[in-house]
């Protein structure tokens, strides 16, 4: 028998996936590793009402999920009934944070805790030797979510000796490093070294729920989406967005595709964040918004 997928239709009327006193509910994720990231917290919330969690999402994330989730059961694929949370949030532009988005369509009311994960030590044994090393993440999987490569060529010379170590699903251009790991980590290498950095520069991807989940410093470089939909207030995350009037549309685009957001900051607003996020007490979100002018910050507890 082939899974069946719950629709947008079906998930008000499926009741026997929603009750509160199921003892069992199946869940499908393959969309975004983030997105499995800023689900865990829902999940949590599920599980404390002892619900068994099944979650199905990509068969390369399971063995690591499964380490770090063990109470819940993690497949690669199913032939039983699930809620297919793909399609509930295809086209679906961003309204809330995504955790408290994923949250409503399992019928779990906000507030939700910020995602948390502990991971094996000897995820991180075979890169000790990069220990309070720069990550930095390159890729965002979006032309909305690429900065220029022109100003990362100028990040490796002004890190103060500390070396630049490269991570990503493949490597698309030549950056100027120290060392270069995209597209030869599995999920556990990527937590494993994640959790080892002095601090992380990434764009509004995977990499920043995953590194944010562990509690790493992290620099984020947004487009056009609200970072208040994917940042909570108590995490030791640096926001740079542009302060174009347009900025955030939240896929709303009116560019015509050129995308000026992602290009706003400059190597020199990232340098600048990566000194300040290191200097954070981890309970407070700083916004930085750029428009090719020297960098403005605003911090404090965000709305």
């Amino acid at each position: 028998m082939e899974a069946k997928a719950i629709g947008i239709q079906d998930i008000r009327t499926a009741d026997h996936l929603l009750q509160p006193n199921k003892q069992i509910i199946r869940i499908k994720r393959n969309h975004g590793l983030g997105n499995v990231v800023c689900l865990l917290p829902v999940l949590d919330k599920v599980h404390a009402r002892d619900v068994h969690v099944e979650i199905i999402t990509s068969a390369t994330w399971v063995d690591a999920f499964s380490e770090i989730r063990p109470e819940f059961t993690w497949l690669g694929e199913s032939n039983e009934e699930f809620i297919d949370l793909d399609y509930l949030t295809k086209n679906r532009p961003p309204t809330l944070h995504r955790t408290d988005e994923l949250g409503l369509l399992l019928g779990e009311e906000p507030p939700f805790e910020s995602p948390y994960v502990k991971i094996p030590q000897r995820w991180s044994q075979k890169y000790k030797h990069l220990r309070d090393c720069v990550l930095f993440a390159p890729e965002g999987g979006h032309a909305s979510r690429q900065w220029p490569v022109e100003h990362a060529e100028h990040l490796k010379q002004h890190l103060d000796g500390k070396p630049l170590v490269l991570i990503g699903t493949q490597k698309t251009n030549d950056i100027p490093c120290d060392v270069d790991l995209r597209g030869h980590m599995q999920l556990h290498d990527l937590w494993g070294i994640l959790a080892i950095a002095s601090v992380v520069i990434t764009m509004d991807s995977g990499v920043l729920h995953l590194a944010s989940a562990l509690k790493t410093p992290t620099v984020a470089l947004f487009g056009g989406i609200d970072y208040r939909y994917r940042i909570r207030p108590n995490q030791q995350v640096i926001a740079l967005q542009s302060d174009l009037p347009c900025c955030p549309c939240n896929k709303n685009e009116t560019c015509n595709d050129r995308f000026d957001c992602i290009k706003s900051p400059t190597t020199r607003d990232i340098l600048n964040a990566v000194d300040l996020v290191q200097h954070t007490d981890g309970r407070i979100v700083y916004s930085v918004h750029t428009r090719r002018k020297p960098l403005q910050v605003q911090s404090g507890i965000l709305a």
